[in-house]
């Protein structure tokens, strides 16, 4: 292939590659004598090209390159970014000086970053020089001390010398072509020039295991166990590619891939057990397979259909949990020629480490899909649709594991052209929590369905909740909002108060008596309040989550919330809501669940526009798109909008069948009259947004997702806007079609 380098070439950067090494090996073993250090390591900038004094092409990270086998020469720092000031290591190379650490120092550190405390579990002293040159920088020389000692001058300007000398030498190899970036893996080498020394050490696998175990303990996620696994097991043993798999009813199920085509996927995903192949004979028959390259492995295996790269090595390791086989490894690798005894065992024992782990990741996962699952299922499918409001609902889980958690939010239609919105909060996340929040739900949609106020229907669910026994307690607030008069009457339980404002953004006043939480006292009373909504008002129920309380106070958090509802009063209100959600901060700060219902209130218009319709095609009736073509062209002419025709049937046909095909469920479809444009909503039970597809890739034909992203990209060449968020259990897909002038 043009641009490969020929074998030549690779034996030329292999002997520069090695006088590299040798350089390395020369100056560490160099100090540690003169200085008997517990720990001598050479740290080098990852990116080949080095990093340049002038700050161009900075790259991020500090890897040990090499390091002494000696009897701590596994608790080396495993790397660091360049600029990460809490290690001398770093701060050598960045600042281009010696820097020297006492005990004290380094006990500091530990204070302030516990995690650092596994590296350094004894009292030492540090000293870090820069590998560096007037052009280049590479790293740092970082010897370590232990119990700590004291080091005068004449070791700091030793290790200068030794440092400056090492990356002159570099700097001559790297111009001829040696590469300068670290390994996956430190080498150790022994202390004297006369033992032989290679990548397998002891050292060198209680530095791996180490390293693994971290990382394995850690993980919570498939996607956790395979970025460690990654790291840590196949790149040190020169593998490219990776596929994870456990046994699942007879077959094997692909948990986890890297480096893998899509073809190769389908064939390994779902094997059969008991047909002869080398992932089945790696499983069943606990072997470990190699073959040095894919010729060899189709002649052991013919007929196989996947693994074609003959530049690969290719490995079938079981992978054991709990004492049987759970599944394999299968693992493409840069041609390691024969792996010795060591190497197998300390592979395999990693392994079993990275199997063990994988289960219990692929577990969590379905836990916390159960989980999740239940919780949604409990959250309305949809909001009504009513022509004097327009509204929309955020829910986003705590990313805090599997559990349930209790926020939920519901909008009801209720007697006397009045419409209910409810917001509320079970205490805790559990299944328990989760549980009790569905019956609450109900308790209150029943409630306020037989015509009773706010305040009667906290009663009776405060009366219900007690008599569960369930030992939690809950928030909530209802807001009942008659349509024709945009009177509100509200009543709270504990909960906040919903923020409210008019068409110009103010706040309005709303004077509410906040009751206790419901399951407190079961004789509780409430107390309502009403206030008046002109058309333009926008009111916002909310949960804590919202208001993002484990990083400000309530105040704060109001204040927020007010000021972004006043300068989105012009918004689309999904939009707006996005935005709302998007200032909390990402899951990963965020310690509680969010709920938000979001409701603009129009009043009854006085124009001719504001027209509303609905249709609500039913899961997988692809034969109702058809249907819903000759619906709009019954609607439009009755509208004066028939010039919108043909581009609304083009629109709404592609956004309803993506949302039958890929959504499976129910689709709702809600057309809304502007006096300048036409609205579209179409909300179904997917969470994903749609797909947006510029091109396909050479060589692919296509699939599901492809067709779905042409079809979105013709809403977004024809509609004057449009976008997607999450609503309800599932999405909102909208767009909107501008009107032409009208007579």
């Amino acid at each position: 292939m043009e641009g490969d380098p020929s074998p030549r070439d690779e034996r030329r950067r292999a002997l520069l590659d090695g006088q590299r090494d040798m350089s390395l090996a020369q100056t560490l073993r160099g100090v540690h004598v003169a200085l008997s250090p517990a720990t001598s390591t050479i740290y080098l900038v990852t990116g080949s090209a080095g990093h340049h004094v002038d700050g161009q092409g900075v790259t991020p990270m500090l890897l040990p390159a090499m390091s002494v086998d000696t009897l701590l020469g596994f608790t080396i720092t495993p790397g660091m970014p360049c600029d990460d000031t809490r290690f001398a290591t770093a701060i050598a190379h960045c600042a281009g000086r010696p820097v020297q650490w006492d005990e004290a120092r380094i006990r500091d550190l530990m204070r302030g970053e516990p995690a650092v405390f596994q590296f350094v579990p004894y009292a030492m002293n540090v000293i870090s020089v820069p590998i560096r040159t007037q052009r280049r920088r590479f790293g740092a020389l970082t010897l370590r001390w232990a119990p700590p000692r004291a080091t005068g001058d004449e070791t700091v300007e030793y290790l200068i010398i030794a440092a400056e000398r090492l990356g002159l030498e570099l700097e001559r190899l790297a111009g001829q072509g040696a590469r300068m970036e670290p390994p996956p893996a430190p080498v150790f080498i022994p202390e004297t020039v006369d033992e032989p020394w290679g990548p397998a050490s002891s050292t060198g696998f209680l530095y791996r295991f180490q390293r693994l175990a971290t990382g394995l303990t850690s993980a919570t996620t498939v996607r956790d166990v395979l970025a460690t696994a990654l790291t840590e097991v196949v790149r040190p043993f020169g593998g490219r590619s990776m596929a994870l798999c456990l046994t699942e009813r007879g077959r094997l199920r692909v948990a986890g891939s890297a480096g893998f085509s899509r073809s190769e996927l389908r064939g390994l995903d779902g094997l059969v057990l008991t047909g002869r192949s080398p992932e089945a004979d790696a499983t069943v028959g606990l072997r470990m397979l190699f073959h040095p390259s894919a010729t060899d492995l189709h002649r052991a295996y013919p007929g196989l259909d996947r693994y074609d790269d003959d530049r690969c090595a290719w490995l079938f390791l079981p992978l054991i949990a709990d004492g049987h086989a759970a599944g394999c490894c299968v693992l493409a690798a840069e041609r390691p020629g024969v792996l010795h005894d060591a190497d197998l065992s300390a592979l395999m024992i990693m392994m079993g480490q990275v199997g063990q782990s994988l289960q219990r990741a692929r577990a969590y996962e379905r836990e916390h899909l159960i989980a999740r699952s239940m919780q949604h299922g409990l959250l309305p499918r949809t909001l009504p649709h009513l022509p004097e409001i327009v509204s929309t609902a955020r829910y986003l889980p705590a990313d805090v594991g599997a559990e349930v958690g209790g926020d939920w939010y519901d909008m009801i239609r209720l007697p006397g052209d009045r419409v209910g919105l409810v917001i509320g909060d079970v205490e805790g996340h559990s299944l328990e929590a989760g549980g009790t929040m569905g019956q609450l739900r109900s308790a209150v949609r029943a409630y306020a369905t037989e015509g009773h106020d706010p305040a009667e229907v906290l009663v009776r669910s405060n009366r219900l909740l007690s008599a569960l026994d369930t030992n939690h307690f809950a928030t909530c607030c209802c807001l009942w909002l008659d349509l024709a008069t945009g009177t509100a009457t509200l009543a709270s339980a504990g909960h906040p108060v919903p923020v409210l404002t008019d068409a110009e953004g103010r706040s309005l006043s709303c004077e509410v008596q906040v009751g206790p939480p419901l399951g407190v006292d079961a004789e509780s009373d409430y107390v309502q309040t009403e206030c008046a909504l002109t058309p333009g008002s926008v009111v916002a129920l909310f949960t804590d989550g919202l208001l993002d309380l484990s990083h400000r106070d309530v105040d704060t958090g109001l204040a927020r919330l007010s000021a972004t509802l006043t300068g989105g009063r012009h918004e689309d209100l999904e939009i707006l809501a996005d935005r709302l959600v998007g200032e909390t901060g990402s899951a990963a700060l965020r310690d509680d669940d969010l709920a938000l219902l979001l409701v603009r209130y129009d009043g009854h218009s006085e124009s001719p526009y504001g027209r509303v319709a609905q249709v609500f095609v039913q899961r997988r009736d692809l034969r109702h798109v058809g249907r819903l073509r000759h619906y709009v062209q019954d609607l439009l002419p009755g509208w004066g909008l028939a010039g919108l025709q043909d581009e609304l049937e083009l629109l709404l046909t592609e956004v309803v069948t993506n949302a039958l095909v890929h959504a499976d469920s129910d689709v709702d479809v809600r057309l809304r009259e502007y006096p300048d444009h036409l609205r579209v909503e179409v909300r179904d039970s997917d969470p994903r947004p749609p797909l947006l597809v510029a091109d396909l890739g050479p060589g692919d034909t296509g699939d599901a997702d492809a067709e779905s992203g042409r079809g979105m990209l013709i809403v977004d060449a024809l509609a004057s806007s449009w976008g997607s968020s999450p609503a309800g259990r599932g999405k909102t897909t909208w767009f909107e079609l501008g009107v032409p002038q009208r007579g």
